[in-house]
This record gives C-alpha cells, sequence and structure tokens, in this order.
C-alpha cells in the first residue's frame, strides 16, 4: 500500500479509501490508483509489517497486535448518537484492513489512565483511537511514547496528536451557501461555547468570514451563549427576527420548532449542522461520522506499519467533508407560513 502512495504521489489512506471504494475520493484519483494497484500486483496483507514490529516489541508475549484500542471517555449510557456512528466506521475499517477494534473506557466511566496503559501494554496492544472526550480541553497525563495514536476531534488537545475531524468550516460554508441559495437574507447562527470549542471555533470563523462577505451584521445575526435552551434561543429569535437559523445542540429540532410557532416564528426556516438519522425532514449537514471514524483508523494503520510510535514531531489533521441534505424544516421562506 505504501508503494502505491508513492507511485502515485498521494497519502497512504487516499489509497486505502480507493482500495475500499469509497466515494470520498474523486473517481479519477480511484481509478488511478486501482490501476497502479494492478500493475504492482498489488495484494492485500493486512499484518506483515505490523505484526513483526509487534513480535519485536513485545519480546516473546503473546501479541494482540491485530487489536486496535477504541478509547472513549464519554458516559457508557445516555452517549451523544454521534459516538457510534463514529465507532462504527472506524470498526468497519479496522476489520477492512485485518484489525479488530476493542473498545476501553477511561477516566470516570472506565479505567485510570495508568490502569489503561498497563492493560495495553500486557496485551501488546500499541495502536489506539481516542474517541472525542466528554469536556473540551482534555489532556492525557501519562506516558503513551509507546503507542501509535490518532484522534477523533479536537476535545484532547494534550498530547498533540494526529487527528481526524469534520471539515466544520466546509459545513458551515456549504450551509450557509445552500440557505441563500433557497431564497434566505437574514440567517442567524445559535451555538453554545462549549459546541464552539469543541470545533476549534471553525463553525463560528466561517460564519463571521461568510457575515463579512454577504452584507454584515444586520444580516446575520449571532446568538453564541451557554443557555441554548429552546426559551432562551426563541426569545432570542423574537429580537432579531432572522429568516433563517443555523443550529448545532439539540438531538431534535421539534421542541423548538413547536415553540417557534407558538410565539408567531413558524416561517422561520431552521438547519441543524450536525444531523443525525433520527432528525427525520430536518435540513442540514450530514457530517458523515462513520468516514470520519474510518479515517482514525487509517491514521493509525499507516503508523503502525511504518513503525512510527509516540507523539508525531508533524501532526496531521485529516478533514472529512460533510454534505447537505434537503429538508422540510428549511425548504425556503415560500414555504413556511409567515406570522399575520
Amino acid at each position: 500500500m505504501k508503494e502505491v502512495a508513492r507511485v502515485t504521489g498521494v497519502s497512504v489512506m487516499t489509497v486505502s479509501l480507493s482500495l475500499r471504494g469509497d466515494p470520498s475520493i474523486p473517481a479519477a484519483t480511484r481509478n488511478r490508483i486501482l490501476a497502479a494497484a494492478k500493475k504492482l500486483n498489488y495484494r492485500k496483507n493486512p499484518m506483515v509489517s505490523a505484526l513483526m514490529s509487534g513480535l519485536r516489541r513485545t519480546r516473546g508475549r503473546a501479541s494482540e497486535r491485530a487489536v486496535i484500542a477504541y478509547i472513549e471517555n464519554q458516559p457508557r449510557v445516555g452517549q451523544h448518537p454521534s459516538l457510534a456512528l463514529f465507532r462504527a466506521g472506524a470498526a468497519e475499517a479496522a476489520n477492512a484492513l485485518g484489525f479488530k477494534l476493542e473498545r476501553f473506557h477511561i477516566g470516570e466511566t472506565g479505567l485510570a489512565e495508568s490502569r489503561l496503559l498497563s492493560v495495553l501494554n500486557a496485551r501488546g496492544i500499541t495502536g489506539v483511537v481516542f474517541a472525542p472526550f466528554l469536556e473540551a480541553g482534555a489532556q492525557l497525563k501519562q506516558d503513551w511514547s509507546q503507542l501509535a495514536m490518532a484522534a477523533i476531534g479536537f476535545s484532547l488537545i494534550s498530547p498533540v496528536l494526529h487527528r481526524t475531524v469534520v471539515h466544520h468550516a466546509h459545513a458551515m460554508q456549504l450551509a450557509l451557501t445552500e440557505l441563500t441559495q433557497l431564497g434566505y437574507r437574514r440567517i442567524g447562527f445559535a451555538v453554545s461555547p462549549d459546541e464552539d470549542n469543541r470545533v476549534d471555533r471553525a463553525w463560528l470563523a466561517r460564519f463571521l468570514l461568510y457575515r463579512y462577505e454577504h452584507g454584515g451584521e444586520a444580516h446575520f445575526p449571532i446568538y453564541r451563549d451557554a443557555d441554548t435552551s429552546e426559551s432562551a434561543v426563541v426569545a432570542w429569535m423574537e429580537q432579531q427576527r432572522p429568516d433563517a437559523v443555523l443550529f448545532t445542540t439539540y438531538p431534535s429540532l421539534e421542541p423548538l420548532q413547536a415553540l417557534a410557532r407558538r410565539r408567531g416564528l413558524a416561517h422561520v426556516g431552521l438547519a441543524h449542522l450536525h444531523l443525525l438519522p433520527s432528525m427525520k425532514g430536518c435540513a442540514g449537514i450530514n457530517q458523515r461520522h462513520a468516514l470520519v471514524g474510518a479515517a482514525a483508523i487509517d491514521l493509525v494503520v499507516e503508523q503502525l506499519n511504518s513503525n512510527q510510535f509516540g507523539v508525531p514531531k508533524f501532526p496531521k489533521v485529516v478533514h472529512t467533508r460533510g454534505c447537505w441534505v434537503p429538508g422540510a424544516s428549511a425548504s425556503g421562506p415560500g414555504a413556511h407560513p409567515h406570522p399575520t
């Protein structure tokens, strides 16, 4: 796989995605990589270099080098639905590359950090993916230098690892462009500081740039407050009078829509930057969480196969673009009843 990447001038991750037929890779690039792989007589061999490296490192212990640890910090019950999608994508990618994904919990929801490291070391597991942490700004305290690692999202800030994230800036640009093309002219954005920080402020940064380029503050109001309750946001909507609003926080827009209708705001289009399968009829961005989880596995396997361990000197950030999903919640200004 590394040789195919060298010949075609792309990353190992791009080769991996192309060989799996992933639609996120342009067809022309995918075909070029497949042709090079065929010419080089490429055959899947998921573990040769990684297994030999693992056997040397474990010095005779029973090695579980075929396991990649998937480490979660959030509660086992009541997790945000996106976490299951990240995990499912990671598991599928690991399986396709000849690995098994095994779930571990760290912190208050599981093992102490030092104990988890001991478990991984005893079992010879040297590949690790960190799922998004419960709190933004999470930091690890122990020495993880013997592991090949990647993080999903921006919540883990120390150590600074290779990471795979949703392309939040692109998502905001895409959502604003789609809403503008639908005819909305006064588009608001409601976000909590915690959600803003969890995406490294990429949503807010792109929103402000769009506002600067398309009419200024009067046309693009912002609600940024820790209180994102429906009542607080609807009160802001009553004051600012947007004709559409982008949201990030709610697992469902139904309570917000019901309150907006009661307050005479049924005409306001609502779109979500973090769509989930349960949000039927809601317009917004499908973040393609499974592809983000799969990309984290690719980052780890790339390190394992090149015998690279520890905190990288030059960390990579792999962005995965989402896609716009049209929905009845924001189908254009004329599609919603206006207050009389």
